[in-house]
């Protein structure tokens, strides 16, 4: 039998890639141009990453952290010892901006729905991750209850009164600032994250 979150996961692709609600000032999800990609990988994983908005190489192979910055978190799954498949990986907007541009207020409104319904009714992983302004104020929206780890990531102490279904987040600095970085300030961030990525999964 087809699992029902698999079925809503289709649903909810269907309607990202229908929207047409951001027409001012640009008109997203217009394919080829600012198109829109749902969110990526296993909705089994303990570990979901969050990036703001699409870039251009990503909009076309529809994956999020699609080459560019993304190989820093290719080599991050690669210490942890998963696969980008084995995690769920989105964006608080699933279009791309014209020329990479930041995302406006009413644009971040508009895509809250289906990060929320990616993650808390679909997905429901133990750690998030997410990585930029934009996607670090669309987590704190969708869950404002969550415990929020500090970076660099150490693996946090279990407190007795902490309900087990209430998630964590982890707040890094974007892969795309740490390509410009020297190599000892790479290194040290894709240890600590492929750590915390680790620490996800066994920890579920």
């Amino acid at each position: 039998m087809t699992d029902a979150r698999q079925l809503r996961k289709a649903d909810l692709d269907r309607k990202i890639k229908a929207c047409r609600k951001c027409v001012h000032p640009d008109r997203l999800n217009e394919p080829d141009v600012t198109e829109s990609a749902p969110g990526f990988g296993s909705i089994d994983s303990p570990v979901a990453i969050v990036g703001e908005a699409l870039c251009r190489a990503c909009m076309k192979e529809q994956e999020p952290f699609y080459g560019g910055s993304g190989r820093v978190l290719d080599r991050c799954f690669k210490r942890a010892g998963v696969a980008k498949t084995d995690l769920f990986i989105t964006n608080s907007i699933h279009c791309h901006p014209p020329a990479d541009r930041d995302p406006y207020p009413h644009e971040s409104a508009n895509c809250l729905p289906f990060l929320r319904a990616e993650l808390r009714d679909i997905v429901q992983p133990r750690l998030l991750i997410g990585v930029g302004k934009f996607a670090k104020t669309a987590l704190l929206q969708v869950y404002p209850e969550a415990r929020q780890l500090s970076w660099p990531f150490r693996v946090p102490r279990a407190r007795r009164a902490d309900p087990p279904d209430i998630p964590y987040l982890l707040f890094p600095q974007h892969p795309y600032f740490i390509m410009t970085r020297p190599p000892a300030v790479r290194e040290h961030y894709e240890r600590r994250l492929a750590r915390a990525i680790e620490w996800g999964f066994t920890s579920a």
